[in-house]
């Protein structure tokens, strides 16, 4: 029974949402987005699916089914999001929302607006079109190790020296590494569509015929990077 008033409750909101803004648009740097469910308004606000918005603009997202939150890294950038919580953390900062997460239809829905700016994005909404167009800022240039130029160098991102290099620049020690240097290039690493395997110290990278292990053991941070 339970489940059926969440269902017509869902279908009510969705009914409202849709007289109030039919065939809302969203267009991310001019393209479209494309959603399984559409956008709707709340409160003047758009809500869209919570997976397609963030991974469009470029985030890894994480799911946390018991807490019902969404966690989303870009670039060193940390968002976070629960269902029901007017409180959205933007790297730590508490931001107050609108408009909460909610979740219709399996889906989470998060207000547009405010996920977009937090990752500085500037919006514009158009009245006569139902549109909303973002437009995300210019992506900062990820530094590139010289002997593999597809693999982002760890020592330049997180600011320090590799002492030694072996292996004909295949291998890379970092001693006195930042204690949030291995967070930071694996947000790095994942924006940029390198898959993650954990592998207990280390992590493994792999994407293109590449894999990079990165990781820290007896106070030593190494990059290992290997075609396969």
């Amino acid at each position: 029974m339970k489940k059926l008033i969440s269902f017509l409750a869902a279908c009510l909101i969705l009914a409202g949402a849709a007289s109030a803004a039919e065939d809302i648009s969203v267009y991310i740097d001019g393209n479209p987005l494309n959603t399984a469910r559409a956008p709707y308004l709340k409160s003047d606000r758009t809500m869209v699916p919570m997976r397609p918005i963030f991974e469009s603009l470029g985030c890894a997202v994480d799911w946390d089914e018991a807490s019902q939150s969404v966690t989303s890294r870009k670039g060193g950038r940390v968002i976070i999001m629960s269902i029901g919580s007017d409180i959205m953390y933007a790297d730590g900062a508490a931001v107050k929302l609108d408009v909460p997460p909610e979740l219709l239809y399996d889906t989470t829905f998060v207000p547009l607006r405010a996920v977009s700016e937090a990752l500085n994005c500037s919006v514009t909404w158009s009245g006569d079109t139902n549109s909303v167009f973002i437009v995300t800022p210019a992506a900062p240039e990820i530094p590139m190790y010289d002997k593999f130029g597809s693999v982002p160098d760890f020592g330049l991102i997180v600011g320090v020296t590799p002492n030694p290099v072996l292996d004909d620049g295949k291998i890379y020690c970092y001693e006195n590494a930042p204690s949030d240097a291995a967070e930071k290039y694996a947000d790095v690493m994942k924006s940029l569509g390198f898959d993650a395997f954990d592998a207990g110290e280390y992590v493994v990278y792999t994407k293109g015929g590449i894999s990079v292990l990165a990781g820290s053991r007896g106070g030593v941070f190494r990059i290992v990077i290997t075609n396969y």
